[in-house]
């Protein structure tokens, strides 16, 4: 609150956002097996800037650890420009952001080829442009067909590039005038027959190297929640907690399609300046599979 007080209100449009810088640690005695290929786990997307550090000093061993599927494993993304549209300006007032009816999504480029390349961060969007293209995927799943790279590349209005060591895996990397990264992944996680699971993971300002809570909050998860219900997702009777992660399911048949669609929503909580917790995202598992077999 006092520092809230001291420099006063924000100006239009919200701070120039400056990038993240990853400290220069000293190297470990022990050197990291670099040459083993990253774990093909569906929550690699979810990983941010903010914890290759620790990543670093990790021995060989502990990647060995990372493999399983509910554990949180996180790796570093390559290091990409911050947009014009989110640089540091050097005068005092930033010019407000032009509103989210107004934002105009980047023409999709041609597929990448075949081999692995880095993820391209496109431009920034605003944080409420991303929630409508989540609910607009969401909304719009009738057949398994719809959770393939295709389609969430149309909801996004994006191009994914291939994710590498991972065979029929690919990504794309955004950051929202709010200042925050996001990721987009579709991913064969169990074989390349059944239908691709898609992540969205989210940097939610978790500071790993100095064991502090989240920052700032991405997206609202009660009024999300509340929106899947009214498209008649149904939500799960209680919350999961597992290996560290709490997330909300929720769960949508195709009858007509024999098809079933399944949402984890990864949450955490903030504090308010008014002392209360606001519930938050941090990250989207989606998936599905016939009905009947």
């Amino acid at each position: 609150d006092q520092t809230m007080r001291a420099p006063g209100p924000l100006p239009p449009g919200g701070l120039a956002v400056i990038p993240k810088r990853k400290p220069q640690l000293p190297r470990p005695a022990v050197a990291v097996m670099a040459q083993l290929p990253p774990p093909a786990d569906e929550d690699t997307t979810m990983q941010w800037k903010s914890i290759a550090a620790v990543a670093a000093l990790a021995t060989g061993s502990a990647l060995t650890a990372c493999g399983a599927e509910d554990t949180a494993a996180r790796v570093d993304p390559p290091a990409v420009a911050v947009p014009e549209a989110v640089a540091p300006v050097e005068s005092a007032a930033v010019e407000a952001v032009p509103p989210a009816a107004h934002v105009t999504v980047a023409e999709p480029a041609p597929h990448a080829d075949a081999k692995a390349s880095e993820p391209v961060r496109g431009p920034a969007i605003p944080a409420a442009e991303l929630r409508r293209q989540i609910l607009a995927l969401l909304a719009n799943f009738q057949k398994l067909e719809d959770l393939e790279r295709d389609n969430v590349e149309r909801a996004f209005g994006v191009r994914f590039t291939s994710r590498q060591g991972v065979s029929e895996g690919y990504e794309y990397d955004g950051i929202t005038y709010e200042g925050w990264q996001y990721g987009i992944s579709t991913t064969k996680l169990y074989a390349l027959d059944e239908p691709s699971t898609i992540i969205v993971g989210m940097d939610y300002g978790f500071d790993y190297d100095n064991d502090l809570p989240p920052s700032y909050c991405t997206l609202e998860f009660e009024p999300l929640a509340h929106e899947l219900v009214g498209m008649e997702y149904e939500r799960d009777t209680s919350i999961s907690r597992r290996s560290g992660k709490t997330s909300w399911g929720f769960g949508r048949d195709s009858k007509a399609n024999n098809a079933g669609f399944g949402v984890s929503i990864y949450i955490y909580e903030i504090e308010t300046t008014d002392g209360t917790k606001q519930t938050c995202i941090k990250g989207f598992r989606i998936g599905g599979g016939a009905i009947n077999g």
